[in-house]
């Protein structure tokens, strides 16, 4: 590892030790699995849970879900968390993912949920920018930097290498008894060449076994993109339809919540 590597994962290291006291580590997480800052910041987190789960029902329970490119932003931030916002402004996103191995399992089935896996999201901003690489996004830096992950629950993973400290809109949650993980974000902004997304991995005994993209329907982006601080920017080009990694099996089911918006889908892998 270089000089410069490594001072760009020491300064990750600080700013996840002074700025997300939030964060703690996976044995901590699942002994102390509870209520999370999700639930803790909704008027209703009954009323959350019920609407995810009907969402999740719309989902396909069934399918293996693709395996789509890691991008050029991925560096493991090794923070269990379930608010990753930051500070950072935009339309509220509650998202939530359910973990299901569809091994033997049949058209009419379900599959079964996975506890105690780890999903791992990070997306760009309201700006289209990823955090760790604000000074150095125009120059897309590669799919990694040949260092390799090592954290809690993540190892041997090819990362890119961060160019400053940011961690914003990155983090990873431990699923429940049922497989859910839920996530307090902001819905993304976008960049030219791909429409909205967000990245994820699902790791199993600190082995990734899926790597993968969710998208948005259109309208949901619409409607988000005329509020502030999305209608700022315009030009966006690229939408479902043109772009080259969109699968329609990875759009998220959506609902409107008195603040911002509720996401969930199935993830399926074959373990």
């Amino acid at each position: 590892m270089n000089e410069e590597v490594l001072a760009s994962r020491e300064a990750v290291s600080r700013r996840r030790a002074l700025a997300l006291g939030g964060s703690i580590g996976l044995g901590g997480m699942l002994a102390a699995f509870g209520m999370n800052s999700v639930e803790a910041a909704t008027p209703n987190p009954t009323s959350v849970d019920a609407q995810i789960k009907a969402l999740l029902k719309g989902s396909g329970t069934c399918t293996t879900t693709p395996e789509l490119t890691q991008g050029p932003y991925w560096f493991d931030v090794d923070s269990i968390r379930s608010d990753i916002r930051d500070g950072r402004p935009g339309m509220p996103l509650v998202l939530a993912f359910k973990v299901l191995d569809i091994t033997g399992c049949t058209t009419a089935g379900q599959g079964t949920p996975i506890p105690n896996s780890v999903v791992e999201i990070w997306h760009c901003d309201a700006g289209g920018a990823y955090s760790g690489f604000e000074s150095g996004q125009a120059g897309r830096p590669g799919n990694g930097s040949g260092t390799m992950s090592s954290g809690s629950y993540s190892k041997g993973d090819q990362e890119a290498s961060p160019t400053d400290d940011g961690t914003y809109l990155r983090g990873a949650q431990v699923a429940n008894a049922d497989g859910i993980v839920k996530f307090t974000t902001l819905h993304p902004g976008w960049y030219p060449g791909r429409t909205v997304h967000i990245h994820l991995k699902v790791h199993l005994n600190k082995k990734s076994v899926l790597t993968s993209q969710v998208f948005f329907n259109e309208k949901v982006n619409s409607a988000v993109y005329a509020t502030t601080p999305y209608k700022s920017r315009t030009g966006r080009a690229t939408f479902n339809s043109g772009d080259s990694i969109f699968k329609k099996s990875g759009v998220v089911s959506s609902a409107k919540l008195n603040s911002g918006y509720l996401g969930a889908i199935n993830l399926g892998v074959d373990v």
